[in-house]
């Protein structure tokens, strides 16, 4: 029999590799030293007659085989767990820290119905919010992260083997500072066109925002003047300038309780933000995962609308 001949305690320490690239943090992981950890990376080279990972510079990468198991692995020690987990899960006793990688408006949004949510079923759970890595494909199969949230429009580059449900809905809408503005009347393209702009802008290497998408498509010309990775720091710098920002509705609503800004239509058409929740199809019988996914869900559910739709 073909499992008998291999050691079954090697494929969580084969997991953590593929996922951290380090032989020094799986070993944190597992509870086991380097040394240990170096054997049975050795070990599994036999295995599969491959390096599955080889030094590149000062960095551990993956080799194409080693890329190939990443997501057999994550499913197989899944398969294991879900064996080995009892019949009925319970969240009052779960204490795995989810990690959600999404923008800081979507935090501000989410984070206080979740934590809300979470405090009331899951005491000794929690979730980290982190950016969004360049690399979502990879650091969604490989479970560096277990959701990514983001506009379903900048989502293109994901295979279908990740799986996806909308959280909430929302449109753009510009903020202009109410003592710096250079126009009066209503906004018109030609005036949001030869203005200078505040502009959210991931991270240097991962440009694709809904703006951008939505610019691409119309020919929308942006001259920037300040780019930022925050949505936060928009209100303050519009504020004390005579930029213009786009910014979600919900935002510019919280936004205008504390600075003095005026929200103004675009000018132009903009297709509404579909935000949307993206996991691996690894975790989808990862019972603690639904149930995670199930409360970004309710979260996203039970957003009031924007004042400004509501009273519509």
């Amino acid at each position: 029999m073909l499992l008998r001949r291999h050691n079954l305690n090697l494929l969580p320490i084969l997991r953590e590799l593929l996922r951290t690239r380090s032989v020094g943090k799986t070993a944190e992981i597992v509870g086991l030293s380097q040394s240990a950890v170096s054997a049975a990376l050795a070990r599994l080279r036999e295995t599969y007659n491959d390096d599955l990972l080889v030094m590149v510079g000062r960095r551990l990468e993956l080799t194409e085989k080693g890329a190939q198991l990443i997501e057999q692995t994550e499913r197989a020690c899944l398969e294991i767990e879900s064996l080995l987990r009892p019949p009925e899960f319970d969240p009052a006793t779960e204490t795995r820290r989810f990690v959600v990688a999404t923008a800081d408006y979507v935090t501000v949004l989410l984070g206080p119905p979740l934590a809300r949510l979470l405090a009331e079923q899951a005491p000794n759970a929690s979730v980290y919010f982190v950016d969004v890595p360049t690399d979502l494909q990879s650091q969604i199969v490989r479970g560096a992260v277990d959701v990514v949230a983001i506009p379903a429009d900048t989502a293109t580059g994901l295979s279908r083997d990740i799986s996806s449900a909308l959280l909430f809905e929302d449109d753009m809408v510009v903020i202009a500072s109410r003592k710096h503005r250079t126009f009066e009347g209503p906004l018109t393209r030609e005036i949001y066109e030869a203005s200078r702009h505040a502009r959210f802008r991931m991270s240097p290497k991962n440009t694709a925002t809904h703006q951008d998408v939505n610019f691409r498509q119309i020919g929308v010309h942006q001259h920037d003047l300040v780019m930022v990775q925050q949505f936060l720091s928009l209100p303050g710098i519009v504020e004390a300038s005579a930029t213009l920002a786009l910014v979600q509705r919900r935002l510019a609503e919280r936004f205008q309780r504390s600075y003095e800004i005026d929200i103004l239509d675009a000018p132009f058409p903009l297709s509404p933000i579909s935000l949307t929740a993206y996991w691996g199809r690894a975790v989808e019988r990862d019972p603690a995962h639904a149930w995670f996914r199930g409360l970004m869900l309710a979260a996203g559910r039970d957003l009031p609308l924007p004042a400004s739709l509501a009273k519509s």
